[in-house]
């Protein structure tokens, strides 16, 4: 009786250590991702929500730890962001609580700009830049609030899985007279 024990011990402790080998890490060891808002969009905190900005924050901080745990590339050791603007392509709840006529079948055209730098283990530091604005309500697809901003984290979190960080903003900007009532950060 006592060697069917030791051996089934021995199965399991080998069976849980192959599991535990055959799991992916959730990142890249060492590596610290930090996101902050930028004073663009922190003026915008109480038109949006303050709960928006810190889900928007919370959801590009998990999707970069993603991308730097499957870069193809030396891996970073820090990720430090800065999400500049952003504008939903839906009402926000905080703006369909206070503005009447709004609902979620309300549509604009959204968008990110997100810049930061991203530091290897060998001390270099590299400048990512990044947007995407929609520019033609006809393509609006999302039906969420921030689907053009995820759009724009997508991309981010694509430049740095690859390991191809543009140091410039590329694209079209928020450009327009506005959108659900607040205009453009035009810059």
């Amino acid at each position: 009786m006592r060697p069917f024990l030791i051996l089934t011990a021995a199965a399991l402790a080998l069976g849980s250590a192959a599991a535990a080998a055959a799991q992916p890490p959730a990142i890249a060891p060492g590596a610290a991702v930090t996101v902050a808002i930028g004073p663009d969009l922190q003026k915008k905190a109480k038109d949006y929500g303050e709960r928006e900005l810190t889900d928007l924050s919370a959801d590009l901080r998990r999707q970069v730890q993603q991308a730097a745990a499957r870069t193809k590339g030396p891996p970073p050791l820090r990720i430090d962001l800065v999400i500049e603007d952003a504008v939903p392509n839906r009402p926000t709840f905080e703006q369909l609580g206070r503005t009447i006529g709004l609902s979620m079948r309300s549509v604009g055209v959204g968008g990110a700009r997100v810049s930061g730098t991203v530091t290897y283990a060998d001390g270099v530091e590299r400048p990512i830049r990044e947007q995407y604005y929609e520019t033609d309500l006809r393509q609006e697809r999302g039906v969420t609030p921030w689907h053009d901003a995820d759009l724009a984290f997508d991309r981010v979190t694509r430049d740095i899985g690859r390991g191809a960080l543009p140091a410039a903003y590329v694209g079209p900007g928020p450009t327009g007279g506005g959108h659900f009532g607040y205009p453009f950060n035009d810059r």
